[in-house]
Formats: structure tokens, sequence, C-alpha cells
């Protein structure tokens, strides 16, 4: 991989772990400085140290995404720190559980969409100033492919990911005549432990094997395969990039051909 962030600094949210974490790597690996925003403590520190290794500096702001005042004030102390941001990769997210629409209620709606939607726009807010008066920037969010259909017994989740492409397709207008990009990258089902605890879970309480239940999740696929984090990491670089400068208001899914 070339440097081709070399001198950038990126900031990423839910860092600590996860894709989180190997999206900031991949953005480390390509030459960018990391600020992480965390409110693992125990998380943050290893994501710290797989940066400082590949050479980069990472700093950890230290705040809770739905929080606005502990990120207006992490966020400035780190810009302090740093001087600048460049690159904005909001991934903090949670899910919800799996139930009909008329068993949640507003507890889950907030816990839901606190995370997933105030906690992105929240990010914009405290970074998207020094973007627009240095007439630079790139905003990559991580989205889904539930904000790209109806899911039964996911239906809080998957609207928070439809919220999630209203909010950057209208930041992207609102920044664009700045220079500054704002995308979403909709990632499948990414191999990697979470997926597959889900597959074994599915299997478990179906009685088929976890072979059976994986083969099915690919067959859906028009590739046949699982989406890895380093297919989502190519994406987010190339938006990071100069080569994405002209391509902004988009979601790009990244799904292997499960929604075509």
């Amino acid at each position: 991989m070339t440097l081709e962030l070399a001198g950038k600094i990126a900031l990423v949210t839910g860092a600590s772990r996860g894709l989180g974490q190997d999206l900031a790597l991949s953005l480390a690996r390509a030459g960018a400085d990391l600020v992480i925003v965390s409110r693992e403590a125990a998380g943050a520190r290893a994501t710290v140290e797989a940066v400082t290794a590949l050479g980069r500096r990472c700093v950890v702001a230290s705040a809770d995404v739905t929080d606005e005042a502990a990120m207006d004030r992490a966020v400035a102390g780190a810009i302090a720190e740093v001087g600048r941001i460049d690159i904005l990769v909001c991934v903090a997210g949670v899910g919800t559980p799996r139930r009909p629409i008329w068993q949640s209620d507003s507890a889950d709606y907030r816990a839901c969409f606190d995370v997933n939607v105030l906690g992105v726009m929240l990010a914009m807010r405290a970074v998207l100033p020094g973007m627009v008066a240095r007439k630079s920037g790139r905003v990559i969010v991580i989205g889904g492919t539930y904000g790209h259909k109806g899911v039964a017994q996911s239906a809080l989740y998957a609207a928070s990911k439809w919220a999630l492409r209203g909010l950057a397709k209208s930041a992207a207008l609102e920044v664009g005549a700045s220079g500054i990009t704002v995308n979403v990258v909709a990632p499948g089902g990414v191999d990697g432990p979470r997926l597959r605890s889900l597959f074994q879970a599915s299997a478990d309480a179906s009685g088929e094997s976890f072979a059976d239940v994986k083969g099915r999740f690919v067959a859906k696929t028009a590739l046949g395969d699982l989406v890895s984090s380093a297919d989502i990491a190519a994406a987010v670089l190339y938006l990071a990039s100069e080569r994405g400068r002209m391509v902004t208001g988009q979601d790009i899914v990244v799904d292997a051909g499960t929604i075509v």
C-alpha cells in the first residue's frame, strides 16, 4: 500500500475494537496519523499500541459519542494537540434486539438512535467547522445494508441506517462548496468474530451445523463469498484519498452482491 494519506490526520469513532479498529489501522498503514474517540480505555490502548507500532501517531479523545458536551470538549482538545482533522470516519454503532416493532419502546429507540445517528451528527458538529474553514476534508460514515431495505424484527436498527443516508446526503450538500466530501460505506455481513458468533447462535437454535448456516448466508451473495474488513477499508481509503475527491453524497454498498 502506498502512503497516499501521508501528512493527513484522521479521527475515527468506535476504533477500540472490531471494524473500527481495523479501519483505524488501515488508515495508519496508508500514512495517516490518528485521533480515536473511545470510551473504552483498554480497547483504546490496544489500538494506540497497534497504530504506533506502524510508526504513526495516535491520540485518544475520551468521550461517549452520544454526549454533546463531552464530544465537543474531547475533539477540541484533540485538535488543539494535533492541529486539525482532515478525515472523519464514523464507525461507532450499536445493534438492537431482534423483535417485532410493537414489542419495542422509546428506550429501545433512544438507545439505538442516540449512538447510530446522534453520535454521527455530534462527530460532524465537532469536526466540520474546521474543515469548512480550511475548505478541505473527507467525512465517511459506516452505514449498513439494512439502510437499503426493510428488515423484519430489526425495524429500529434498519431505520437508524436509513437515517444515516439522509444525514450524510444532506451534509454533502451543505459542505460541498467548501471542497468537503461526505459519503456512506455500507458493509454487508463482515467476516469476523461477531458474524461468526451470530452464525453459531443460529446453528445452535436450529440444530443445524455452523457450515450450513454460513453456506445459506453466502448463497445469497452474487459473489458467493463473505466481505472482509479489508474490503471495507479499501472503500474507506478510496473515499479518504485524492482518488475519491469527486465522489460525495453517495452510499457505497460493499456486500459481495447481496443487494443488487
